[in-house]
């Protein structure tokens, strides 16, 4: 082995020196370095599924958010009717008690001018009887009797009454 060029003294320490490092490195580098390997591993596993569930949580979220204003518009539009309703009922009720009131109103004014035109024809009536007396008692005064004059204010009385 010589005439190669080899010392079997050498390479035997060698192989020696070979064979401790490969026990120290497996047994104090490799063997750490293997398991912070796997821990890595593990912990980015572990980051990877917690971000896993953190996005499916905002999903879910999102998704009952979505659903919740979803349910809050409806609410709200159901609200908007009802009180369109109840406002539109109450303009109802307000006019028809406007109306019941003005026809009301309208009712008695009539009531009151039938009452004032009766009691102006009767004190038109009247004038009208005085003033028919009073010119009779004038003109016939010269012609008639006293009796007369009696008699023929009864007649124009009796007849202005019809």
């Amino acid at each position: 082995m010589e005439n190669l060029g080899l010392n079997p003294k050498l390479l035997i320490a060698q192989l020696i020196n070979f064979g401790i490092f490969f026990f120290i490195f497996k047994k104090f580098i490799a063997k750490p370095f293997i398991e912070v390997m796997k821990d890595e591993k593990k912990k980015a596993e572990e980051r990877k599924k917690a971000s896993e569930a953190v996005e499916k949580q905002r999903i879910l979220l999102a998704e009952e958010e979505k659903a919740a204003r979803e349910e809050i518009k409806q609410k709200t539009q159901a609200s908007l009717t009802a009180v369109r309703q109840g406002a539109e009922a109450e303009r109802a009720a307000l006019l028809k008690k406007a109306q019941a009131e003005a026809n009301e109103v309208v009712k008695k004014g009539e009531q009151k001018v039938a009452e004032e035109r009766s009691t102006m024809e009767k004190e038109y009536k009247q004038t009208v009887a005085k003033v028919s007396v009073m010119t009779v008692e004038n003109v016939l005064k010269d012609f008639l009797t006293e009796d007369m004059q009696k008699q023929v204010n009864e007649r124009v009385l009796t007849h202005l009454n019809k």
